[in-house]
């Protein structure tokens, strides 16, 4: 895995709870295939880096449990494999597969949320009305740090 999860995270457990997690992976992973973004340049040699975990974070604050962090993580390493680099990382897939998990997971509870837009925040549109849903990452490998962040805009109420 490119990716660790944070410090403490315990793996699912609950055979149910992985099965949910991986089929939440499965759409969200086909969705960062539309959205492509990028992936990390490999190291020396080519060698992918392994980072860390250091921060997963939802605004408003919603705590990525282990449901969360195991579809994020499984999403972010089969976008990766599909771009035919098994191993990569992308700081920027991993922020948008938080957005994009909590809409999905708010769709299974039946609230599916009408998605006005999604991408890094810098690149909003002025012209988009809603309610922003942010997630930033932060990445660790060694003294090297990396972040990202992503918004999702859906419709209010």
């Amino acid at each position: 895995m490119p990716v660790n999860p944070p410090a403490g995270a315990g793996p699912l457990d609950d055979p149910d709870l992985a099965a949910g997690a991986q089929a939440i992976a499965f759409a969200v992973a086909a969705r960062l295939r539309e959205l492509a973004p990028s992936l990390r340049p490999a190291g020396d040699g080519g060698a992918e880096p392994v980072f860390d975990v250091a921060e997963i974070a939802l605004d408003p604050d919603d705590p990525a449990d282990a449901l969360t962090l195991s579809a994020c993580l499984s999403a972010h390493d089969a976008y990766a494999a599909a771009r035919g680099r098994p191993g990569a990382v992308s700081p920027g897939g991993l922020a948008l597969a938080r957005v994009l998990v909590w809409a999905t997971r708010a769709e299974m509870l039946g609230a599916r949320p009408d998605v006005r837009w999604i991408g890094p925040p810098a690149r909003m549109p002025d012209d988009v009305k809603g309610q922003v849903i942010t997630a930033s990452v932060v990445l660790t490998c060694g003294d090297t740090r990396a972040r990202a962040s992503a918004a999702l805009v859906v419709a209010r109420g």
